[in-house]
């Protein structure tokens, strides 16, 4: 005993220099942390930069396309503003995003409330990132490349731009001059030497990188060591103040805790020879306490709007209160001596052997939901906390179990779920579910799980019956397309209604050869759109629409869901300047028109 007080302060004082050594690792850590961020940031802007060398030359090019298809002078203004941020023309955005397009289009308004930083081209930022003088030299090569495809790119919107009669021969040579062999070995060029920069940039500075992160891992695991060390002498102290407490530091936090909640039933356990500790005090005081609360208990439990039910270790009911008549629609009289299993349905009874096994064992079931069945046969949704009763000696003789009524609210729910997740007038689902299961579905496909397709729907002629008739009878005519369009697809398919006329179906194929090939999708569509360009019955009115539909395929998983929901739109385009009625891939030809 007399070795104690020494023993406590070497491990006291021993702590209190662990804790100093921790600051001192933490703030070497946070240095090592800051040292490693900025190497990593100063590699990352220069990779960025280059990205957005190589992803401007891409999108502008998309850029053009797109404008020669829709004629949609969007595209246009777009392509002059990379064109102007890249040369240091316009102000670049803060927060610059590399896509471009999709940026633009998707978001038209945007630039009205986005900060801006001064003109800078982009090879003069480039020049300020540490690059070799061979490095700038195949950076300044791809944008002099560049600039030679964005002359051929003008010229081709100037062609259309001329095209006042609309002919397709004038589209087509438009669109030959961007795929023509100067402008895909150019194009090459651009994107190899763009590619090897890259490579030439990431090799340099991974040296860096790494000797910057060997510090920072050797910084934590000094931390770690210490930690370690803080821990054991944590652990020493604790076993000396537990001879002095009856136990150790969380079973007598735990144990005031559960005083400070009112739980005096259960005994507080105790260790042999501390009846004079301060657990044994504990022990004495909640005795008290659990005798002058038994009566305020027993009257709680009469009022109680829960079923507060109690039973033996066998299941046996013992005790029922009014509220438990409430629920269940057994009286008292009807139910105590009876099993538990009397109110449990038959697909539930697996429940109640699993549950008696846990109060056995001392443990607490909290807040539980299952069903419970009533004297009329009904079925009931119920919130049930069960907790074990003992007996002076601490022995579990039974449960006690709180069942709360939780049906109304459990449909309440599941009407919240409906509303946020699915569309009120044709039932399929809406953006926001599609925003949640399509990238799930992406997610797969990079995991060599399955293969997809978009495809973007939209209904031809809507306005014209809506304007005609009315909006009932368009809305009448959405929910019986929503309803051919739900029957026409696999059950592991998604359709969702996009807005207004338009909707998105996302199907989804195991990943095999048979599916890669895509040759089942084409037969998929040739029979949507013949099934939903069958004339609609609206009340009085038969109504002949076609549809126009485009299509986007994933099988590697690098896709994003906006992109391909913005491909599939211009796949729709072209479906609908090919004369409707049809469909169209994006990256190839191929219609099907009434």
């Amino acid at each position: 005993m007399k070795e104690q007080p020494s023993t406590f302060r070497m491990y006291f004082y021993s702590m209190i220099v662990i804790v100093g050594l921790l600051w001192l690792g933490l703030v070497l850590l946070i240095v090592e942390q800051g040292r490693y961020q900025a190497t990593v940031e100063k590699r990352d802007k220069s990779l960025r930069l280059v990205e957005e060398l190589q992803q401007s030359s891409a999108d502008l090019a998309k850029l053009v396309r797109t404008y020669i298809i829709s004629e949609n002078p969007v595209y246009k203004e777009q392509f002059f503003s990379i064109i102007d941020i890249r040369d240091g023309e316009s102000p670049r955005p803060k927060n610059y995003n590399n896509a471009y397009s999709d940026q633009r289009v998707a978001e038209p308004e945007s630039h009205s409330t986005q900060e801006y930083l001064e003109p800078r081209p982009l090879l003069e930022l480039l020049g300020e990132v540490g690059l070799t003088a061979q490095e700038l030299h195949n950076l300044y090569q791809a944008k002099q490349n560049s600039d030679l495809l964005v002359a051929v790119e003008r010229k081709a919107m100037e062609m259309v731009d001329a095209n006042v009669s609309n002919d397709m021969a004038t589209r087509r040579e438009a669109f030959l001059l961007l795929a023509d062999d100067y402008f895909v070995r150019v194009k090459a060029d651009i994107m190899g030497t763009i590619a090897d920069t890259k490579q030439m940039i990431f090799d340099r500075t991974q040296q860096e990188v790494d000797q910057a992160n060997q510090r920072l891992n050797w910084a934590t695991g000094g931390l770690v060591a210490l930690g370690v060390a803080l821990v054991f002498l944590m652990f020493k102290l604790g076993k000396q103040v537990s001879n002095t407490i009856g136990c150790s530091i969380p079973e007598l936090q735990r144990t005031i805790k559960e005083l400070g909640r009112g739980k005096f039933v259960t005994p507080i356990k105790q260790y042999d020879d501390t009846d004079n500790s301060v657990i044994g005090w504990l022990s004495r005081t909640q005795q008290q306490l659990a005798d002058l609360n038994l009566e305020h208990f027993r009257a709680i439990v009469g009022s109680s709007d829960d079923a507060i039910i109690s039973k033996d270790l066998n299941g046996i009911i013992a005790s029922w209160n009014r509220a438990a008549e409430t629920v269940f629609g057994y009286t008292a009289e009807e139910i105590i001596g009876k099993p538990m299993t009397t109110i449990i349905p038959k697909e539930r009874l697996y429940e109640e052997p699993e549950i008696l096994s846990k109060i056995a064992r001392g443990e607490k079931v909290d807040h539980f939901e299952t069903q419970r069945v009533r004297k009329d046969g009904r079925l009931v949704d119920v919130s049930v906390t069960i907790s074990p009763m003992y007996d002076p000696d601490g022995k579990v003789i039974g449960a006690s179990k709180i069942a709360r009524d939780i049906t109304s609210a459990k449909v309440a729910k599941a009407e919240i779920q409906r509303l946020a997740y699915f569309d009120n007038l044709t039932g399929l689902a809406n953006r926001a579910y599609l925003d949640e299961a399509l990238p799930e579905a992406i997610q797969r496909v990079a995991q060599k799980e399955s293969c997809l397709a978009v495809l973007f729907v939209d209904l031809d002629n809507f306005k014209p019956l809506n304007d005609q008739h009315g909006h009932s009878a368009g809305d009448l005519l959405l929910q019986q397309f929503a309803t051919r369009l739900n029957n026409s697809i696999d059950h592991n398919d998604i359709a969702a209604r996009f807005g207004g006329d338009e909707f998105i179906v996302v199907m989804e194929r195991p990943f095999d050869h048979e599916h890669l090939s895509f040759e089942w999708l084409t037969h998929e569509l040739e029979g949507l759109v013949s099934y939903l360009s069958e004339p609609y019955q609206l009340h009085e009115i038969q109504h002949q629409s076609s549809v126009s539909i485009g299509v986007m395929t994933c099988v590697d998983g690098n896709a994003r869901a906006n992109d391909l929901i913005l491909q599939a739109d211009q796949a729709m385009y072209k479906a609908k300047a090919a004369g409707k009625n049809g469909y169209a891939f994006l990256s190839r030809r191929i219609y099907r028109n009434g």
